[in-house]
């Protein structure tokens, strides 16, 4: 497919996390529907993990349940650059890797 071309062309460049992420930013909405892209946002990329910051305390359960639905979703999307979540932000659950 023609995104797994164009993330190529960055891999193993300085720019690369903020492409990837810059990407996912703008398509954010369009990837969780519009109410979970309203509580959470992607805050960060880094060696295949990309960071989601949840940022309503309400939405902390809901949004960690769909957590694994959420990774192949976005493998799908960036062409296997995101391998796995990391979910922050939440004072009522620690951190969580998922992927």
């Amino acid at each position: 497919p023609l995104a797994g071309v164009i993330y190529s062309l960055f891999r193993g460049t300085p720019r690369h996390r903020q492409w990837v992420l810059a990407c996912l930013e703008s398509s954010w909405s369009k990837l969780l529907g519009e109410r979970l892209a309203a509580v959470c946002r992607p805050s960060g990329f880094e060696n295949e993990t990309l960071s989601v910051e949840i940022l309503n305390n309400e939405w902390d359960s809901a949004i960690r349940s769909v957590g694994d639905a959420l990774v192949e979703k976005l493998q799908a999307a960036t062409a296997g650059e995101v391998k796995s979540i990391w979910f922050c932000g939440s004072r009522k659950r620690p951190n969580l890797r998922l992927g």
